[in-house]
Order: structure tokens, then C-alpha cells, then sequence
């Protein structure tokens, strides 16, 4: 996916990867077909089990920013570290806008 919109995303043992992803896909998703294996993603993306939460690493970003559901604000709010970037990626839309957008796996818990 050469010349694409690119996300940073940086794993668990602090090694960032650069990955392309399609606009209209769901980080989940892109960080899977990235080879990012970590995020166990229990639920599958039903947003039951939040084992896909992400910080957002700018809190200036759109996808920081951006407005979420009421459910996924209830799953990040009794998480046991969260944090005002904390994200679910099975949640998140990514579009051309966020290239360049770079993330952080949260640790497991």
C-alpha cells in the first residue's frame, strides 16, 4: 500500500511500525492486516470486552478529538488506566484525514 495514508503505531515493547491502512477501515482491522498481532480483540469489534484499547499519542488528532459513542465512552470509563486519548480501535474509522495518525497499544489488563 505504498504512497497510502500510513498510520505510526507503536506496540507494547516500544518498537513503532509504519502501516498503511484504507480509508473506511477500522483501526482494528488495519493493525491486523499490519501484522500487529498484540490487541487480542476478545469481542471481535462487538465492543464488549475493550482487549483493543489504544492511547491516541497526539490529543490534538481528530481521532482523539472526535466525538464517540455512549457504549464505547462506558467501556474506556471502567478501564483501570484510562486515559482522555483512550481509544477502542474496533471503534475507530480511519479516513485519509488521519494519515500520519500515530497510536500506542495500551498495555493488557
Amino acid at each position: 500500500m505504498s504512497g497510502g495514508p500510513r498510520l505510526l503505531v507503536t506496540t507494547r515493547d516500544g518498537v513503532t511500525h509504519s502501516l498503511g491502512f484504507l480509508p473506511g477501515q477500522m483501526l482494528m482491522a488495519a493493525l491486523f492486516d499490519g501484522g500487529i498481532t498484540e490487541l487480542r480483540a476478545l469481542c471481535g469489534g462487538c465492543l464488549t470486552c475493550a482487549t483493543c484499547h489504544v492511547y491516541v499519542n497526539d490529543p490534538e488528532s481528530p481521532a482523539a478529538r472526535a466525538p464517540f459513542g455512549e457504549l464505547e465512552s462506558v467501556v474506556i470509563g471502567g478501564l483501570r488506566e484510562p486515559r482522555p486519548n483512550s481509544r477502542l480501535a474496533c471503534q475507530m474509522e480511519l479516513s485519509a484525514a488521519l494519515d500520519g495518525l500515530a497510536v500506542t497499544l495500551a498495555a493488557e489488563g
